[in-house]
């Protein structure tokens, strides 16, 4: 069954993920919606190779001998959403991601809050 993400770079680079996350948050009074702003703001330097680029999605990810992932930033109608989509190249894959997803779910919402008061405070 085919996961809608409203991420079309990150659809593109994985048509058919085994995993997919999205997070919201608004984008504060007067900040940026440069979608590459975003990505920066919410990763800081731990950001993954550029991928892709568009006018409201920004695609960062990683090709592993595991897995295959991608995360997409995009700026779209006040809202920057967060979109993590994960395929499993074999079975250590998904060992992998089932561990790693536990922290993923709890630190994805706290950075996406965190880059929201970024934001909101950069001149």
């Amino acid at each position: 069954m085919p996961i809608v993400t409203a991420a079309p770079l990150a659809e593109a680079a994985i048509a058919d993920p085994d995993y997919a996350d999205a997070y919201s948050v608004d984008v504060p009074p007067g900040a940026t919606t440069d979608p590459a702003a975003w990505t920066r703001a919410i990763f800081g330097r731990n950001a993954f190779p550029e991928r892709a680029v568009s006018d409201t999605e920004h695609l960062t990810g990683k090709a592993m001998p595991m897995l295959d992932f991608v995360a997409s930033v995009r700026v779209v109608d006040g809202r920057v959403t967060l979109t993590t989509l994960v395929r499993y190249r074999n079975p250590l894959g998904r060992l992998y991601f089932t561990i790693v997803g536990i922290g993923h779910r709890r630190l994805v919402p706290r950075m996406m809050a965190r880059a929201e008061r970024r934001m909101r405070h950069a001149d």
